[in-house]
């Protein structure tokens, strides 16, 4: 096999597959929210990254090519990439694609820690334009949850909709002023 060739894992023995990517309003573990699509996916690499699946220096799938595995978009996996990037386990080429890191971090099979831990661990870097680089991409995933959380609101209220409550009780069962109704989206019919 090549430099440039991928060496693709089959769907069936993937641990992440389109059912369980397609479940962001369900719970995940222990009542907890489940990640997101570009973080379990993320994951799923780092995992084959650290058991050996994929080797140093092999190539992984295309952006469109793990986009249609996943059932996901390319900005999907573009961020998780970015976040396999950001734990050191891959690296880019313009116009070629993305290859596992050469030389892996010591935690490389570690999964990402919590939000306030990795802040911190972000505010502790001395290199400023690494911590100003690393800021922007924790603050895109964050950007990204917060786009997923307003999906799920979007939907619970065209559910309420459907179950016959009105703009003015949604609002009040959400907390909202009379001004703020105005937030409440109307379902398109």
């Amino acid at each position: 096999m090549g430099p440039c060739q991928t060496q693709l894992i089959p769907p069936e023995e993937a641990a992440v597959s389109k059912p369980e990517l397609s479940q962001a309003s369900g719970r995940g573990t222990g009542g907890t929210p489940p990640k997101p699509a570009y973080e379990r996916i993320a994951d799923e690499y780092a995992r084959q990254i650290h058991n050996g699946s994929l080797h140093p220096g092999s190539a992984l799938p295309s952006q469109s090519e793990m986009a249609e595995r996943y059932g996901v978009s390319e900005i999907v996996i573009r961020e998780a990439i970015r976040l396999l990037k950001s734990r050191g386990l891959v690296r880019t080429v313009p116009r070629r694609g993305s290859f596992v890191a050469e030389q892996l971090p010591d935690n490389h099979g570690a999964l990402p820690q919590e939000p306030v831990g990795e802040i911190e661990r972000i505010r502790a870097t001395p290199d400023p334009i690494l911590r100003a680089r690393l800021a922007t991409e924790l603050s895109t995933q964050y950007q990204i949850r917060l786009a997923e959380l307003s999906s799920i609101r979007q939907a619970a209220i065209e559910d309420a909709y459907t179950a016959g409550l009105t703009a003015t009780e949604i609002a009040q069962h959400l907390g909202l002023t009379k001004s703020r109704i105005s937030q409440i989206r109307h379902p398109k019919v």
